[in-house]
């Protein structure tokens, strides 16, 4: 099994609209399975802008009027200063992953979240789609940001206390250690049973 885990670089880079439509799962042909969210990927971008930065804005508002910001997902995607959410791409290529289990392959992935969302408390995640490409590939599209009462704005998109130098290095290893353990765990392991329990019933 060969892991790969890349983070919001090039095209998952995601700082204009037009690169979230990118990401939409009709831009694949290939079989993919929605884990998280659903197809319209900028639509739920947007609601979780709503979500997470409504009570700060209106906050914010009140006490500067003459500055007051209309809509921050309209801000922060007009200013090409900031990305509007920050996407990642895990891929499992393994040759032979048709023959195994579909259900345990999902579980996997759904662990891969977990971790994501364990390490990373401050990122919001709002798409998460399973592809079954030549290799395993997951796509994950989320909202990075940070609270900090000493700021005008309390709740801000915020790419880089997000994603640290450390934060990003715990994340690569936890997340292949999880890959390792549940790939062993749930197609190695059962394999291995498999051919001794068949080896028994040779015997016999």
């Amino acid at each position: 099994m060969k892991y790969t885990l890349y983070i919001g670089t090039n095209r998952y880079s995601l700082s204009t609209e037009d690169d979230i439509l990118k990401l939409s799962p009709s831009n694949f042909e290939c079989q993919h399975k929605i884990l998280t969210g659903n197809k319209d990927i900028l639509r739920s971008v947007q609601v979780a802008y709503r979500k997470l930065f409504k009570k700060s804005i209106h906050k914010y508002n009140k006490n500067n009027p003459k500055k007051e910001i209309k809509s921050y997902y309209v801000k922060i995607n007009e200013s090409k200063k900031q990305a509007l959410a920050t996407a990642m791409l895990i891929k499992i290529n393994e040759k032979n992953y048709k023959n195994l289990d579909k259900d345990k392959i999902i579980e996997l992935f759904l662990n891969q979240v977990k971790v994501i969302k364990k390490i990373l408390k401050n990122f919001y995640v709002v798409s998460v789609i399973l592809y079954f490409e030549k290799s395993l590939t997951l796509r994950v599209v989320g909202v990075p940001y940070v609270k900090d009462k000493e700021n005008e704005l309390e709740v801000r998109v915020s790419k880089s206390n997000c994603f640290t130098r450390e934060k990003v290095e715990e994340l690569r290893l936890n997340l292949q250690i999880q890959a390792n353990r549940d790939f062993l765990k749930f197609f190695v392991n059962k394999t291995k049973n498999m051919i001794e329990n068949k080896k028994k019933i040779d015997i016999r």
